[in-house]
């Protein structure tokens, strides 16, 4: 819906994270003997049907391409030697294998460069790059056997150089260890501030008492105080939703003290509604590749084989990155220090029965079901808003609203998961009381109705709705029910709109507009 044009925007540090697809090509790209890290190759990049060239063309300028680990690897094509000998001392070295890469110049910083342009000239926004905190030690690295920050001033002379734009940080031997990160973000503030560095707590898939612990959080707030961005690690696709919903609530709840230059962003990753609704920055990693199956090839990481994926085949919905990127050029991600969060004391609870092929641990498969639970409500800078009474405790919707610093307002459903049934909508008649109308409202999600109040009469003025897809609006005005200062918006309505851009052939549900 639209008031009025959102001013002072900043552009969200949002990427196409690489991992995802890196686990399906090996068994479809035609060939056989490839890794997962062996697809960060100049073909399977750059090559005519490379990710670089092919991945998410509406929005790449808007995304940072980051490579995921393996870019500065060796190939394991024609190798018979152990990981222990050709692959772990080289971990973390940050130099770009002239096999893989061939042609790309004769020092580390030149062929990032060279990427780094190659990235740029595709369209995409900027390169980031995956970084294990360690000290690679294989013969041909440069600096191995020195100290932890003099090895990674070094690395940080070549990004800054380059151009590269972000840095992802993910285990590696000092992964556990906050005094070598803190030692790393004090570096990059010294020679390339420019550089936005992201860290995480290496975690299970799944909260594991079945809501975020208190340790967890305690390391998630440490970190975000230091960081530009903190992710808030994988989750896996059957119990998503509240595994992430809970870790980002307890987060807000309970937001740390930024220190000096750190943005303090939080990353959800690949719930792309939960970023677009609570001003989170995005690592999104779905492609729309393999026919029309949503299950086709390896799909561990988005619900495996079975029943789940039919249910919610985020894989392939690709539309959601374009109407989530285009809605935070309106309302972008904000760090979580401006402002306050408030969380509804009332909790959701989704359970699912994990099969093989929807996980790599076997312990999962063996429970009964894995239990995941997450606030039912969470806000920030505006009310909660309310669920009308009425539903059994397995229909409630999980709901996310936000007002963004620039006034944008935006509000979110998403569904549930239960053992047998797979996602599944849950349709609400939804109250929000938004208080000033002061901007642009992102509706995203499945309602039965959707009831918004502010604090000034709304007689006399002209609602426009459009699919973010297109952007295109209408006029809708006549169709609204308007009581003095409340709008009530039907279920019908929503869909009929948030639809106006869909294609016949588009694998897509919880549109926003």
């Amino acid at each position: 819906m639209k008031n009025e044009i959102s001013k002072n925007i900043t552009a969200p540090p949002n990427y196409y994270c690489t991992w995802r697809l890196m686990e399906w090509l090996p068994e479809n790209c035609g060939e056989e003997g490839y890794t997962v890290r062996d697809i960060m190759c100049d073909r399977f990049m750059f090559g005519e049907d490379g990710i670089a060239v092919k991945m998410h063309p509406e929005s790449r300028e808007d995304l940072y391409l980051l490579l995921d680990d393996g870019w500065d690897l060796r190939s394991s094509q024609g190798n018979t030697l152990p990981e222990e000998e050709w692959l772990k001392p080289y971990l973390g070295c940050c130099q770009i294998n002239e096999e893989k890469f061939p042609g790309y110049g004769d020092t580390p910083q030149e062929r990032l460069k060279t990427m780094a342009g190659k990235v740029k000239a595709l369209g995409w926004r900027g390169l980031g790059i995956w970084i294990s905190p360690t000290i690679a030690y294989g013969e041909e690295v440069i600096g191995r056997g020195g100290e932890f920050i003099d090895f990674w001033k070094t690395r940080l002379e070549w990004s800054k150089y380059a151009g590269v734009a972000y840095w992802k940080v993910d285990w590696g031997d000092f992964d556990i260890s906050d005094k070598h990160k803190k030692l790393l973000a004090k570096a990059k503030d010294e020679i390339y501030p420019e550089l936005l560095l992201e860290n995480a707590f290496i975690r299970a898939p799944i909260n594991n008492k079945g809501v975020e612990s208190p340790f967890s959080l305690a390391v998630h707030r440490h970190r975000l105080s230091y960081s530009d961005v903190l992710r808030i690690y994988d989750t896996t696709f059957p119990t998503s939703v509240p595994t992430t919903l809970s870790r980002v609530a307890d987060l807000l709840k309970y937001p740390p003290e930024m220190e000096d230059g750190a943005q303090g962003y939080i990353n959800a990753e690949d719930e792309l509604y939960v970023c677009a609704a609570l001003g989170l920055t995005m690592g999104i990693m779905r492609y729309d590749l393999g026919g029309r199956d949503p299950a086709c090839g390896p799909n561990a990481s988005y619900g495996g084989t079975g029943m789940f994926p039919s249910t919610r085949p985020a894989r392939k919905q690709n539309d959601e990155v374009i109407r989530s990127v285009n809605w935070q050029k309106r309302a972008p991600a904000f760090s979580i220090a401006l402002g306050n969060s408030t969380i509804s004391k009332e909790l959701n609870s989704d359970r699912w029965k994990f099969t093989r092929d929807q996980t790599w641990n076997d312990d999962y498969c063996k429970r009964e079901y894995i239990e995941q639970s997450a606030p039912r409500v969470i806000a920030r800078n505006v009310n909660l808003p309310e669920i009308k009474s009425g539903y059994s405790a397995e229909e409630y919707p999980y709901v996310m609203a936000s007002r963004n610093p620039n006034g944008a307002l935006s509000i979110a459903t998403l569904g549930r998961v239960a053992v047998g049934r797979g996602y599944y909508d849950c349709p609400a008649d939804i109250c929000w009381n938004a208080g000033d109308l002061s901007g642009e409202i992102g509706i995203f999600g499945v309602y039965n109705s959707l009831e918004i109040s502010f604090n000034r009469d709304l007689s006399g003025r002209r609602i426009l709705a459009a699919d973010l897809k297109d952007e295109k609006f209408f006029d809708i005005t006549d169709e609204l029910v308007i009581k003095k200062n409340t709008v009530i918006l039907n279920k019908e309505l929503i869909l009929r709109y948030s639809l106006s851009a869909k294609k016949d052939d588009d694998i897509f549900k919880h549109i926003p507009i």
